[in-house]
């Protein structure tokens, strides 16, 4: 991934895209700017793509009364009476216009009106614009525009999340729930490619540029599917899911097998006390390695502690094993990792060199 500090001193339309991209991580200025959907990562080509885009052709001015005007490349005005706008996807710009919402191009053409109480948009998202009404139950409408200014999908009770962007298609896909209650995937193109019929999904590897994956839950079972609604890892009951290493092929994934009646969610760190055991199982469904009891990760190392007929053992983050069960116990103190073997407490440096 090229640095942030890098994209700054590529050029003035790199600055806006990394200003923007540092507000939605860290700020809620206002309703129009959606939190990352990506746990704070985002692929190269999301990159690649801001570089290769042609540069806004346009500049946004500053008033005295506090708007702000959008003007052309010869300084005339396409339109005026703006309030906090920015350009997103480096060729549209979000602003509010007598308090609603609204998205223009550099040429001032309307993509979606001046008439929305709320526009949500991210770093990651390329290709639509989630929008909103607030109703008179309190319970917003929204629906999804294009770029192009087209409905993907009419203003509905459904809440709309969006889930993940395809660098290779240019495409993106949005989590949606019904007011009924099942979930499913909607590309930008309005079709679905997983139709509503989950109570749950969790994507697994949004913003990696990767086939997306996700956990799917239905009466009180979870399973792992892909986008194409293929299953990888079947529907089971006390079963947790979460990607493992989304930087190999195929990628891994962990699977837990929690104690009985446990409501546990979050990520398996959070939840050890709840786990009985796990196996890491990659994207074609096959097991790599099993474990009877948590798959931990050492503090300061890409090391993770797994166990075996009473005995831990030792794998990387690949799945590989490093050292075979023949430790009685562990001790991880952050730079300092302990293992017991023979009765004895030795370092695990003794074993295996970190370098």
């Amino acid at each position: 991934m090229h640095s942030l500090f890098k994209i700054i001193y590529i050029n003035t339309r790199l600055l806006n895209a990394f200003i923007f991209t540092i507000t939605a991580f860290t700020l809620s200025l206002t309703t129009a700017q959606a939190t990352i959907s990506c746990a704070g990562t985002l692929p190269n080509r999301y990159f690649e793509r801001i570089e290769n885009t042609t540069p806004f052709a346009g500049k946004l001015a500053e008033q005295t009364d506090g708007t702000q005007q959008l003007h052309d490349l010869s300084g005339d005005v396409v339109m005026d009476n703006l309030s906090e706008a920015y350009i997103v996807m480096d060729n549209y710009v979000l602003a509010k216009q007598y308090g609603k919402y609204g998205v223009i191009n550099a040429a001032g053409k309307i993509i979606a009106p001046f008439e929305y109480d709320d526009i949500q948009t991210e770093p990651d998202i390329a290709t639509s614009f989630i929008v909103s009404i607030k109703s008179s139950d309190a319970t917003p409408r929204q629906g999804i525009i294009n770029r192009h200014g087209d409905w993907i999908f009419p203003l509905t009770a459904a809440r709309i999340k969006h889930a993940h962007y395809d660098p290779d298609n240019d495409q993106d896909y949005f989590k949606m729930t019904s007011n009924q209650g099942p979930t499913g995937l909607l590309d930008d193109k309005g079709y679905w490619t997983i139709m509503p019929q989950y109570e749950a999904i969790h994507p697994l590897n949004a913003c990696t540029g990767q086939l997306l994956y996700l956990q799917v839950s239905l009466n009180d079972k979870t399973a792992l599917i892909d986008q194409h609604n293929q299953v990888i890892i079947p529907f089971a009951a006390h079963q947790h899911i979460e990607a493992f290493n989304n930087n190999v092929s195929p990628l891994l994934f962990l699977r837990s097998t929690l104690i009985n009646g446990s409501t546990a969610t979050g990520m398996s760190e959070d939840i050890q006390d709840e786990i009985v055991s796990a196996q890491i199982i990659d994207a074609n469904g096959k097991l790599i390695l099993a474990s009877d009891a948590p798959i931990r990760k050492l503090l300061y190392h890409q090391l993770y502690t797994y166990k075996q007929a009473g005995k831990f053992g030792i794998m990387n983050d690949k799945g590989s094993v490093i050292l075979t069960p023949q430790f009685d116990s562990y001790r991880d103190d952050g730079d300092k990792v302990w293992v017991e073997k023979n009765g004895k407490m030795r370092r695990l440096n003794s074993f295996i060199s970190f370098n």
